[in-house]
């Protein structure tokens, strides 16, 4: 299989000395299956892992210092999962470079393991063959950027602007578990457009009960947006278990074809107990 070195180096902005390294970091375990000889990326997965995991922490470390560990936790587990290192990986392109068996495809989806597996090999070989500092600084250029870190909710105010994205989730679970009413849970309701640009419809459910729909280009963020919504209805209008029936919004959110506003469309729909 021809490997394109020149050209992928590019994409990373660094230059291997180790030819055979750089390459191993792209090997799946699919094609090591018909090529024995060669090694797959799962060790350096492995390595990586660790290493992604130290640079983020001493980044949070020093951008919070007023933090606990509790929350400084949360903020680390926020980007350091499979999607937001998958969506890296398709944002590089260095997904199309991924070294497969024969026959052998990978839906597109950046929640996949295998992107995240990838990104993290890819910074275990940056540390193997120049260091520490040429692997944080391929971190700090692909990960740790402004705006995936205001979108990862980690912004030092408990404000957000229009652009920005919080940590809706987990303020809505520990809003209704101070209510006790029940546990959020999340379902893929479909995903459309183009493999390289999806959109994601993501809904949440409380009690079995579907309280909103949110729409975004990750399941994470749809999720998130799913999470918002559902949270103000819930501050506005409650949910009583004690009825048995009561009207709920299903608000779904879409990006208008026109810019950047947002659209909402409501409805009300009769949920049963």
């Amino acid at each position: 299989m021809i490997f394109e070195l020149t050209e992928c180096e590019d994409v990373i902005g660094y230059k291997f000395k180790n030819v055979k390294l750089f390459r191993q970091c792209f090997i799946h375990s699919s094609y090591t299956n018909e090529h024995p000889l060669d090694n797959d990326n799962e060790r350096l997965e492995f390595f990586g892992d660790k290493i992604i995991d130290f640079v983020v922490t001493e980044y949070l470390y020093n951008t919070f210092p007023d933090e606990d560990e509790g929350r400084l936790t949360e903020r680390r587990k926020s980007l350091v999962s499979k999607e937001p290192l998958g969506e890296v990986v398709f944002e590089l392109g260095l997904n199309k470079y991924m070294i497969l068996g024969k026959g052998v495809t990978i839906s597109k989806d950046p929640s996949e393991k295998c992107y995240s597996s990838l990104y993290e090999s890819v910074v275990a070989g940056i540390y193997l063959d120049g260091g520490l500092e040429p692997a944080k600084k391929f971190i700090y250029k692909t990960l740790l950027t402004k705006k995936r870190v205001k979108q990862a909710g980690l912004v030092k105010s408990s404000y957000v602007s229009d652009g920005d994205l919080k940590d809706y989730k987990s303020t809505l679970q520990e809003y209704i578990q101070k209510l006790k009413l029940g546990a959020p849970s999340y379902k893929t309701v479909k995903k459309e457009g183009p493999d390289n640009a999806p959109e994601f419809t993501e809904s949440v459910s409380i009690n079995g009960k579907v309280i909103a729909l949110g729409v975004g280009k990750s399941k994470k963020l749809a999720q998130q947006q799913s999470a918002k919504i559902a949270l103000d209805l819930i501050k506005k209008d409650g949910l009583n278990k004690k009825t048995t029936t009561k009207p709920v919004k299903k608000v779904v959110v879409k990006k208008s074809t026109g810019g950047n506003k947002t659209k909402k469309a409501t409805n009300q729909n009769k949920v049963n107990k």
